[in-house]
């Protein structure tokens, strides 16, 4: 693809911006490609006497755009632009290009034939194109997006540390009397275990609890499920939490505890706090339940929480061996 004539060649062309190509076309003769500290690349344009005929114009290397000159157009059969993205602008660029929106097209409304010049970037009008498939859809009522299976989240919380949300507006003291902040989803599942027949049976780990129960928020009570399959997700828990990071791995690998007391007993001995059962479970005994958490983290966080999150390790959990969770995360 050959880019203009425009310049000295070409005034009208619409990229010309006061008396130069806003492309900066023609380029230079490059033997080798270069890059730039902050700049598209310098590609190579070699000087070998090849021209090609445009609109009465001989044009050589100069004027083409970059593409890629075997794979690309081989595989797609269709012309494809080919820019080499090397500096941090392409993370910023790819980043909103993704989370961009709808898809968008310029309109330009003319009420004359007059030919005068257009100052594109100033006078275009933004509006909502919906494709045919898109505007079928809607008039359906389809859905328009959707997440399978559904993925809900399980409380972790220390003994008479949950979290308690209400209304600002409320009265509270109307709300102490009439609701009981006691019930969460894990001390429930606790009650469960104890005195629902189908717990005994199933013996679940508290991920596995939702798959077979539905939680109500308003009632706060477990139910039995009837469809859909979902998957549940323990909260995340920083190590320097402390023993609510402990009580995590325990939920993870306890089946069907009955209460807090329960998962402290251990052969009938009951322990001091959650890390002291994890060490006598084996959970802390290597890095095997730092690689889960880092696992499981890399999922979803930033790098900079990931870094936070290793210097957390770092600081309180004594990895026994650092640069193996360095290389490998």
């Amino acid at each position: 693809m050959v880019h203009g004539p425009c310049g000295h060649v070409g005034n009208n062309s619409p990229c010309m911006k006061d008396g130069s190509c806003k492309n900066h076309y023609p380029k230079n003769f490059c033997e080798h490609t270069t890059h730039a500290e902050d700049s598209y690349p310098y590609y190579r344009r070699k000087n070998d006497g090849s021209k090609i005929t445009i609109r009465r114009f001989e044009l050589d290397n100069r004027w083409i755009i970059p593409y890629n000159p075997s794979y690309l157009l081989a595989l797609f059969d269709c012309y494809m632009n080919v820019e080499i993205c090397s500096t941090l602008k392409l993370v910023k660029y790819l980043y909103k290009y993704i989370f961009k929106g709808y898809d968008l097209i310029s309109v330009k409304i003319i009420s004359d034939d007059s030919r005068a010049d257009v100052h594109e970037i100033r006078e275009f009008q933004q509006g909502r194109w919906i494709s045919p498939p898109e505007a079928f859809w809607r008039i359906f009522e389809f859905r328009l997006n959707e997440m399978t299976p559904a993925v809900y989240t399980l409380q972790v919380h220390l003994p008479g540390q949950q979290l308690i949300t209400f209304n600002k507006n409320s009265d509270l003291l109307q709300l102490m009397r009439k609701s009981d902040f006691s019930k969460t989803m894990l001390t429930e599942f606790f009650k469960m275990n104890k005195t629902n027949e189908k717990t005994e049976t199933l013996k679940c780990f508290y991920r596995e609890f939702l798959e077979h129960f539905v939680w109500s928020f308003k009632y706060k009570a477990w139910t039995e499920r009837k469809r859909k399959k979902v998957i549940g997700s323990l909260v995340t828990v920083s190590p320097h939490e402390g023993e609510r990071y402990y009580l995590r791995p325990l939920l993870t690998h306890v089946r069907a505890p009955m209460s807090f007391d329960d998962l402290l007993t251990i052969n009938g001995q009951k322990m001091d706090c959650f890390r002291d059962v994890a060490l006598a479970l084996g959970l802390l005994q290597s890095d095997t339940y730092l690689q889960e958490t880092l696992e499981e983290a890399v999922l979803f966080q930033m790098p900079p929480s990931l870094r936070l999150l290793f210097a957390t390790i770092l600081v309180h959990c004594s990895p026994t061996d650092p640069r193996f969770l360095w290389n490998k995360f």
